[in-house]
């Protein structure tokens, strides 16, 4: 895809100076843009140091280090006059071919000495590196730490908080904890104190919530003060619900005087109201349109009535009008809209009062632990930033930039770009260029603080930014240089045109001050095909019933997608693949987006249930695994020994694992009873396990408890190779460890953090996996962006889109209201003064979900179903309150003609392209991941070795990391002629220390030049497999390390690191079963390669051909 842009060259030109601005729609070659001119910024000048002046910020570490490996590939391809990106090159620096490869030749050997300095970055990392340097004017300790686990320094901030709850002297703050609660309450949530208060402090780090906080000064808005107020405000409200009430008895009372009854008055309305008000039912006594016509006209008595009685109604009228004129002053008009607020700002105190005091208590906790959330990191540096010149702040970090790149700008939030506009005002002073690119589309990350209205405001400022912000973005105005990309690189020319018709569509519904988001909708295709797209209506109106015709409708689009049927086995309908799959998509080309991650578990089930493998990152939790579950179960058991809890948890998961291995027969062995004499002459018997020697019988050399003190990588990683699980479950092994490090990384690594991280949030992690074979990939659209698939499946639930969730700030009068800000809910701001805040607040979240539903209608390449859920038929006349009757609408006006209205579908397109070209099966390293799901910890997953690139070079390599670097290097290797460019590779970069590289390198290189090993990586060799997943029965999977045809002969070798073991023979034995069994008419030969010793192993082979 990377090809198109010989062809197309998108109409951009390049100005290495000037504010670029560059909106990208999803599937345009944002990223190709970026590095396209990041490299020209780096190419311009004869001067191959000249990247370390250009900073580039992206949104996720993945993210940013994807730019990096980019950007080098296209320096070595510059360097060899190869590629796309020097033919681009070309065009927009005025030098000679001969040239630009001489200057990207010395550009890359720059970058390979200085590394470091290649600045591609996270915004919290650069953030990070800022505030350091402004330690001492923010008086914080050097030496202060960034804490990542914000939840479990928020539920420590909660801890404090119900630590005073109680108090005699805290009075004020139990009688505010009790009112939330009470809040809680009557919405029908969760009453356990702790457990909402956890839930609600996440509010307390999000940005838009940090000015209605300061508007709280805890100076003066004490608990106290704020007690003060919901009861001096409680005590005026009843009084003023008291008048009409009054007024409404006195009538009722001078109604009753003059003998009236209800059947003198028309319908008996006014004197049934009278009686709804004076019984306190405040706003709920509506008066009716018939009363209001009575009202309006003074005449409540019926037709049938005497002048007599008309005459009396009518010396109670008075009475009636005070009545009526009380209720509508407390409750209709612009007076009644501010007396509700009233109300709710009563009764919601304790909401922004209780987020005030988690805040001081987070706040405390940082400075105890001297730790710092990145959420603190941006406000601390936001406010220095708005009071000194740029030179002055970026000059302390050492580093000055003369160009600044940020990537996913509609990801930004108006803090962080507050942190860095002056930065780009100082560039552009320099006559230097910046360049922001974004997409207001795919803006689906507000809940991280992302706002969408800061790209389409650019170059002006949203927020409260401060002069010399304002300063700053002026600068920028005039230095405004806009561009959009209009290709289309990704999808099929019908997904393309009908994105552009259905969203251009649902764009004239979006409220005036959102459409602009949507005015560069429309692309160009690029592709050669067409591509499909199936819209279908699934109408369900029970809510138990809506899961199950979701997932009926995805298993559906499945079969045609693959050719594949549902036939019945054993009484269970199981999927079959078609006889010629030559002609049909996959399973693993096909992704499932869904919003919720708990639809997303639900529908793997269902899946499973019909032999489908689905792949979804919450089935891959390390937490749901016994191998990781037997792992902590034995690290608890370290801390405590005593505890025989851990020491049958460990048992229970091992024998899961070793289906061979007794549970009862191991506890019978070392459980000893032993009778005694109880305190009250009875005698009892007691139960006492041996934990160590239960240990030590299902792995002697498992010995934990030694290694208390040693690193924790080394405790684990000893944990995993006792045990024989690190080769066996690699992908597990290599998840805990990285979430080792990461403890390690951030707290003081000691084994009670690892065990509290897991509880907290650990087992949650999911292991990292490349890709599936044959399964379904199931994912969120968060997690699909910036991804393509071949084929996606995008059901849409009905989720209302009317009203918003949880509670948003607003800024208050406090003359008028007493009360400076305050927390509140869709209900509380409905049909108050503040409507127009719930209002834009509902724009916003309509915004949220239709870009999600851009996100998920623009992964494509080949097929795009899409399904809209309802209650009921869809109809033209319907209101918009759910995102599927948006969408909906959209449709319906974009393809009038297509509208299928019998079945409530609609194809569109081509189905054309069924798969891509074969691929080439004998190419050196295929890593593709096998995986099968479905019985009770019956997962088994099967991938490469650790990445070389993914190792650490801190201290000294464990067993099991030493074992993944040689085996990753040898599995990227098809002929021993590819090793002085991957040797290459590993010095580029930089990720290993020198003796780490020279000891890995001279394994690799005696095991390519010895005379018995040399080989199996000759390039005479027919077929080489890398790495290669091999079904070897009863449902397991194997991946031997390499497999080799050498002169009509194959070889299977595996590489060993450690002891010589049977079950190594045994394991490449049967692969080579595997192998003769696919070519029975070839030789089989099995070989193992020790590392260390660098010692062949023949395998004997029992079934193969002679």
């Amino acid at each position: 895809m990377r090809g198109t842009h010989n062809k197309l060259e998108m109409g951009v030109k390049f100005a290495k100076k000037g504010f670029h601005v560059v909106k990208a729609s999803a599937g345009s070659g944002k990223t190709y843009r970026l590095v396209r001119d990041y490299l020209a910024c780096c190419l311009w000048e004869n001067n191959p140091n000249y990247f370390k002046h250009i900073l580039a910020i992206t949104f996720t570490n993945l993210a940013a280090q994807e730019m990096k490996e980019r950007i080098l590939s296209d320096v070595r391809e510059v360097a060899n006059g190869e590629g796309s990106m020097h033919d681009s090159l070309l065009k927009i620096i005025p030098i000679e071919a001969e040239e630009l490869e001489r200057r990207a030749h010395a550009l890359g050997e720059a970058m390979m000495h200085r590394y470091e300095d290649f600045s591609v970055m996270t915004i919290d990392s650069f953030i990070n590196r800022l505030v350091r340097s402004f330690s001492k004017d923010l008086q914080w300790e050097e030496d202060f730490q960034i804490e990542l686990d914000e939840e479990g320094l928020l539920e420590e901030a909660v801890t404090r908080l119900l630590s005073r709850v109680g108090r005699p002297e805290e009075k004020a703050l139990t009688a505010m904890l009790e009112g939330f609660v009470r809040q809680q309450v009557e919405e029908e949530k969760n009453a356990i104190i702790r457990h909402q208060l956890n839930s609600f402090s996440k509010q307390v780090t999000k940005e838009n919530m940090q000015s209605a906080l300061q508007a709280l000064d805890p100076a003066e808005w004490t608990p106290d003060a704020l007690e003060r107020f919901r009861k001096t405000q409680r005590e005026a409200l009843r009084k003023r619900r008291g008048v009409p009430v009054g007024f409404a008895k006195q009538a009722l009372a001078r109604i009753k005087a003059l003998g009236l009854q209800d059947r003198d008055f028309s319908y008996g309305d006014l004197p049934k109201w009278l009686r709804r008000v004076a019984k306190g039912m405040g706003r709920k006594a509506i008066i009716g349109k018939r009363l209001a016509g009575q009202l309006e006209e003074s005449v409540f008595w019926s037709s049938k009535a005497s002048a007599s009685i008309a005459a009396r109604i009518q010396d109670a009228i008075p009475d009636i009008e005070e009545s009526a004129k009380a209720w509508r002053n407390l409750y209709e008009g612009e007076s009644g809209r501010i007396f509700k607020l009233e109300e709710h700002l009563q009764q919601r105190v304790s909401l922004i009062g209780t987020l005030g005091l988690i805040r001081d208590e987070l706040a405390a906790v940082e400075q105890e632990k001297n730790v710092r959330l990145l959420s603190t990191l941006n406000r601390e540096i936001a406010a220095i930033v708005r009071d000194n010149p740029a030179p002055f702040i970026y000059e302390r970090i050492g580093n000055r930039y003369r160009n600044l790149f940020i990537d996913e700008f509609q990801d930004t939030s108006i803090t962080q770009w507050h942190n860095l506009i002056q930065l780009f005002e100082h560039l552009i002073s320099l006559d230097e260029m910046g360049m922001v690119v974004g997409d207001g589309k795919q803006a689906i990350y507000r809940w991280r603080n992302g706002n969408y209205e800061q790209l389409e405001a650019l170059p002006g400022l949203i927020g409260n930014p401060g002069p010399a912000l304002i300063d700053a973005s002026q600068a920028l105005s005039r230095a405004h240089l806009p561009a959009t990309l209009n290709f289309n690189r990704r999808s099929g020319s019908a997904i393309v045109d009908w994105n552009n018709r259905w969203f251009a569509s649902v764009q004239r519904h979006l409220p005036e001050s959102l459409q602009g988001v949507y005015d560069d909708v429309r692309q160009t295709p690029t592709a050669n095909h067409q591509g499909n797209v199936h819209l279908a209506c699934l109408v369900e109106e029970e809510n138990v019933n809506k899961q199950d015709q979701r997932n009926a409708w995805v298993v559906e689009r499945i079969m045609a997608h693959t050719g594949g049927t549902l036939v019945d086995k054993g009484g269970a309908r199981r999927y079959v693949p078609p006889a010629d799959t030559g002609v049909h998509f996959s399973l693993s080309d096909i992704v499932v987006l869904l919003r919720r991650n708990k639809d997303g578990a639900v529908l793997a089930q269902y899946l499973m249930d019909f032999g489908i493998t689905p792949l979804t990152s919450e089935s891959l939790h390390l937490g749901r695994h016994p191998v990781a579950l037997a792992v902590v179960a034995l690290l608890r058991s370290v801390l405590e020994p005593d505890n025989p809890a851990h020491a049958l948890a460990f048992i229970q998961n091992y024998c899961a694992i070793e289906r061979a291995a007794s549970e009862a027969e191991l506890l019978r062995k070392h459980r000893t009873v032993t009778p005694y004499l109880g305190s009250d002459g009875v005698q009892r018997k007691r139960s006492d396990l041996d934990s160590r020697g239960l240990f030590r019988a299902v792995a002697p050399g498992l010995h934990p408890w030694k290694l208390v003190t040693a690193p924790l990588t080394l405790l684990v990683g000893h944990c995993f190779d006792a045990l024989d699980w690190s080769n066996r479950f690699p992908a597990y092994t290599e998840g805990m460890l990285e979430l080792v490090h990461e403890v390690v990384t951030q707290r003081r690594g000691t084994l009670k953090d690892f065990l509290s991280h897991w509880d907290r949030r650990g087992h949650k992690r999911s292991i990292r996996v490349s890709g599936a074979q044959d399964a379904v990939q199931i994912m969120t659209p968060h997690k699909a962006k910036g991804l393509d698939f071949k084929v996606v499946i995008a059901p849409f639930h009905s989720e209302k889109i009317d009203r918003f969730k949880d509670e948003i700030p607003v800024y208050l009068n406090a003359e008028q209201f007493g009360l400076p800000a305050a927390l509140l809910r869709d209900s509380d701001l409905k049909d108050t003064v503040l409507e127009h805040e719930r209002q834009a607040e509902i724009d916003r979240t309509v915004l949220d979900a239709l870009n999600v539903a851009y996100v998920a209608a623009t992964r494509a390449i080949d097929r795009l179903d899409i399904g809209l859920e309802f209650d009921k038929d869809p109809s033209t006349d319907m209101a918009i309150q759910t995102l599927p009757q948006l969408l909906w609408k959209g449709w319906q006006e974009a393809f009038p003609d297509r509208v299928n209205e019998s079945t409530s579908q609609n194809n569109f397109g081509a189905l054309d392209r069924k798969v891509s070209a074969v691929p080439d099966t004998a190419v050196g390293a295929d890593h593709v991941q096998g995986i099968e799901l479905g019985e009770p910890y019956g997962q088994r997953i099967v991938r490469p070795k650790l990445h070389w690139a993914a190792l650490a070079s801190e201290g000294e390599w464990t067993p099991i990391e030493y074992g993944n670097a040689v085996h990753g290097l040898l599995g990227e290797l098809k002929h021993a002629s590819d090793w002085p460019g991957l040797k290459q590779r590993v010095e580029i970069a930089n990720l290993w220390n020198p003796k780490q590289r020279a000891s890995v390198s001279a394994i690799v290189e005696s095991i390519l030049q010895r005379d018995d090993t040399k080989r199996f990586f000759d390039t005479h060799a027919e077929v080489v497999f890398a790495e290669r997943t091999v079904h070897v029965g009863n449902g397991q999977l194997g991946r031997p390390d390499r497999v080799v045809c050498i002169d009509g002969v194959w070889h299977v070798v595996d590489f060993k690191t450690g002891k010589q073991r049977d079950k190594d023979k045994e394991q490449v034995a049967g692969y080579c079963e595997v192998l003769s069994a696919m070519h029975p008419n070839d030789a089989v030969k099995g070989w193992l390669i020790y590392t260390e010793t660098l010692k062949l192993v023949d395998v004997p082979v029992l079934f193969s051909a002679s």
